[in-house]
């Protein structure tokens, strides 16, 4: 299953489901990062896995 995080600081990627927690989070692998923008250091860098609540995302 494919997600798109919808809130918080990584809004916009999405990611492939690789597990399901029973505490309501999923573990993600990350396949599409933000749209490219000019890099600030401010910016935090975006990790190739995750784990996010569910009710933070949803399904694409």
């Amino acid at each position: 299953m494919k997600i798109e995080i919808t809130k918080g600081k990584f809004k916009g990627i999405r990611g492939r489901v690789v597990g399901v927690y029973t505490d309501g989070r999923y573990d993600i692998n990350v396949i599409k990062s933000k749209p490219t923008q000019p890099t600030q250091p401010s910016q935090p860098k975006i990790p190739t896995q995750m784990v996010i609540k569910i009710n933070n995302c949803r399904e694409i």
